[in-house]
């Protein structure tokens, strides 16, 4: 994607941290993921936490808003975005605005086609088994290993095959908590 105009997917939040504003190319993004629910009428005035999934990965962007406010001073956060057949590694800027508003904006950086990995399909049957998935770089925690990228999990765990693939429950790596500066 370098060398071309990519775009940028933005919403904002006010200082209560409501959806205030998503531009058109975060709609069509979400449309193209079929991500129905997130219509612009479903997603202005609710909270930013009603779109985010897992106590850990809420606790670091609460703490990421909250330095943001106080500082005013914009934080870089790379992570990953990947649907069942791409791997997206993208990068967000949260910046400070007017009020004490939030601006989110995300770039896609790389894209690489993947094999179909059912463990990130939506609409795929779960088992009541789980695994913890870091919600930025989107490795999954397989113990005694740690943390692995999800086609080598998918492997390990025969999970091409499966009828039901667990259930992925969100949280934030060691690695990715340093990253972003959070303890």
């Amino acid at each position: 994607m370098s060398g071309t105009l990519r775009p940028i997917y933005s919403y904002q939040v006010d200082a209560r941290d409501i959806m205030t504003s998503v531009n058109a190319e975060w709609l069509a993004f979400a449309a193209e993921n079929n991500a129905r629910e997130l219509q612009e009428s479903a997603v202005l005035g609710r909270s930013l936490w009603d779109f985010v999934a897992g106590g850990e990965t809420i606790r670091l962007y609460q703490t990421l808003l909250t330095r943001i406010r106080k500082t005013q001073h914009a934080v870089v956060l790379p992570f990953r975005c990947d649907s069942p057949t791409l791997q997206r590694h993208m990068r967000m800027t949260i910046t400070p605005e007017d009020s004490e508003e939030i601006r989110f904006d995300c770039v896609i950086d790389k894209v690489r086609p993947t094999a179909h990995l059912a463990v990130l399909d939506p609409a795929q049957a779960r088992s009541r088994d789980h695994l913890d998935m870091c919600s930025c770089c989107k490795r999954i925690d397989i113990e005694p290993l740690g943390w692995l990228e999800v086609s080598e999990v998918v492997g390990r765990l025969n999970l091409f095959e499966a009828v039901q693939v667990p259930t992925m429950r969100q949280t934030v790596c060691r690695e990715c908590q340093q990253q972003a500066g959070v303890p």
